[in-house]
């Protein structure tokens, strides 16, 4: 089945979004839809070399509605996005940027720059956010092909894209992570550092956001961790983001909780 044919009153061009209203494939707006549980927190950092995206699992409500919920995704190779706020609109969200990206492609025979991307998806955002009470905040970074260098870009809520070159968080568990980062960032960071200190960020935001989901040792769930940088997107596996959260867990335990005069 090939795409349908428009006038050139009619055509939507490149857009997917324009495509999909014209051919019906859009969600409701509708102001009335019952609210579903939100999704928090996500954290990107640069590093010499790429970029590291880590995310809790959790879905929360009125009660703990998911544990497992992935919140950051492949938009394409060498790019990764990442969404707080309501949790269902948010997962449709990721879905339609990356039809999108992929859309844009095919229908002009050429390939967006990652900042093409991060503007592209300005006008979605600002189109649910503005017409639906299911806000959602992404979170965008990848490795920039043109520079040779990883790049983050995060969003306001009317859909203002706003480079970030050091780090950048999203979701309810931001301030406690923020701090995180603040204290522990350098502009040398290396592959290793960075996902230690992302961890760190993120440990720090499940124990004190009562929203986001730290590492869960009983049930086996972590949160994730992602890297993109020249070999593109990939996730590290589980018993690798295991062993760094219990690091960070027998520091924590040989402290009892207490906080120390260092970052760790």
């Amino acid at each position: 089945m090939g795409l349908p044919l428009y006038s050139a009153h009619d055509d939507p061009g490149p857009s997917f979004f324009r495509y999909a209203d014209a051919a019906g494939l859009t969600t409701s707006h509708d102001p009335e839809v019952v609210t579903s549980p939100h999704a928090t927190t996500v954290i990107a950092v640069r590093y010499v070399g790429g970029v590291v995206m880590v995310g809790d699992r959790q879905a929360t409500g009125s009660y703990i509605a998911s544990r497992d919920v992935r919140k950051i995704e492949a938009a394409d190779r060498f790019t990764a996005i990442a969404i707080s706020g309501t949790a269902a609109r948010g997962i449709e969200f990721i879905r339609m940027a990356q039809l999108s990206f992929e859309h844009y492609e095919k229908m002009t025979d050429a390939v967006l720059s990652l900042e093409g991307k991060a503007n592209y998806l300005s006008p979605i955002i600002q189109r649910n956010n503005l017409t639906s009470p299911l806000v959602v905040l992404p979170l965008l970074a990848g490795w920039d092909l043109n520079h040779q260098v990883g790049r983050i870009f995060e969003y306001d809520g009317a859909g203002g894209c706003y480079e970030r070159l050091d780090f950048a968080t999203i979701g309810s568990g931001s301030p406690f992570a923020e701090n995180t980062l603040r204290l522990g960032f350098r502009g040398d960071l290396d592959l290793e550092d960075a996902l230690d200190l992302g961890a760190l960020a993120l440990y720090e935001a499940g124990d004190n956001d009562p929203s986001t989901g730290g590492p869960d040792f009983v049930r086996n769930l972590f949160p994730m961790m992602v890297t993109i940088n020249a070999a593109g997107f990939q996730e590290l596996a589980n018993d690798d983001v295991a062993s760094r959260f219990r690091v960070i867990n027998e520091r924590r335990t040989q402290s009892g909780g207490i906080a120390g005069g260092s970052l760790r």
